[in-house]
């Protein structure tokens, strides 16, 4: 058998997204993997015939490493991020955002997933998608502003009316659903402080796949509320983003541009996911 390790490819950068913001994982992240195999198997191999559960953390297995069990049959890795040690038995996992997000909320809200299926190899490479979706904000100076004036103060942005705040992953299909029992009044995104272009400023909330986009409103330090109520509200989808640009005007706020495309920030493969290499070890 040979012993497998798993580290994040040299190409997950800010570009295939693997953590939002971040150039790679951090020492601290966890992957969730499981290998599941069936003697005489020819194709994928369900997640419930599992021979070994382990994590993954700081370039090293932090539990069981992975072994092919022979050469000649077909095994089927799944890894999930971030890893959660409460996972049911019909492997389901829990799934929360919080309603009023933050920068330090990404990593937790942004479930990544991924599923490898082969004979033994030398060299295993998983592409992990967003099971999430992802919505950014941009804020421009529309109608009854100057050129030299500034932009209005912003409070808060949130996304209305309802939302919901739990689901559930299936690690069987990388699927996330609904937990339509649990919703809150709004979703209070955040401002990305790295923006270098202050006067455009540029918000951001991830939401659970499924989520309507029924409005957007903008909050001012004099306590006025901007509401944009969308003609067709968008349903979001897992691996996609929902890119608005609004025009805030001395009157209200108009829509200057929506686009719906993959959850990645700039394309290089054309697949927006995000690898993990899998290599073998002969020591």
């Amino acid at each position: 058998p040979i012993d497998l390790h798993l580290s994040p490819a040299r190409t997950v950068t800010a570009e295939t997204k693997v953590v939002i913001d971040d150039t790679d994982f951090d020492d601290n992240d966890v992957i969730g993997l499981y290998l599941a195999w069936t003697d005489g198997a020819t194709e994928q191999v369900p997640i419930t015939q599992t021979i070994t559960q382990t994590t993954w953390k700081d370039n090293a297995f932090a539990g069981e490493s992975l072994y092919w069990q022979n050469t000649a049959d077909e095994h089927t890795i799944y890894a999930y991020y971030p890893h959660t040690a409460d996972v049911t038995d019909d492997h389901k996992v829990t799934v929360t955002i919080p309603y009023v997000q933050t920068a330090k909320d990404e990593k937790k809200c942004n479930i990544l997933y991924g599923t490898f299926s082969g004979k033994a190899q030398n060299n295993v490479q998983i592409q992990m998608r967003h099971c999430m979706s992802l919505v950014n904000i941009t804020l421009k100076k529309g109608a009854g502003y100057g050129e030299n004036d500034p932009m209005p103060d912003i409070t808060k942005v949130t996304l209305i009316p309802q939302h919901y705040t739990s689901g559930t992953l299936d690690l069987a299909t990388g699927t996330v659903t609904l937990n339509k029992e649990r919703f809150v009044p709004d979703i209070t995104t955040y401002l990305l402080t790295d923006d270098t272009t202050p006067d455009v400023p540029d918000y951001r909330a991830i939401l659970m796949p499924g989520e309507t986009i029924r409005g957007i409103m903008i909050t001012t330090d004099d306590g006025t509320d901007y509401r944009y109520i969308p003609e067709t509200a968008p349903v979001t989808e897992a691996n996609t983003q929902y890119n608005f640009t609004l025009e805030l005007n001395k009157a209200g706020v108009t829509l200057g541009n929506l686009t719906i495309e993959e959850w990645v920030k700039e394309v290089i493969d054309k697949s927006g996911d995000a690898n993990m290499q899998i290599s073998q070890d002969f020591g």
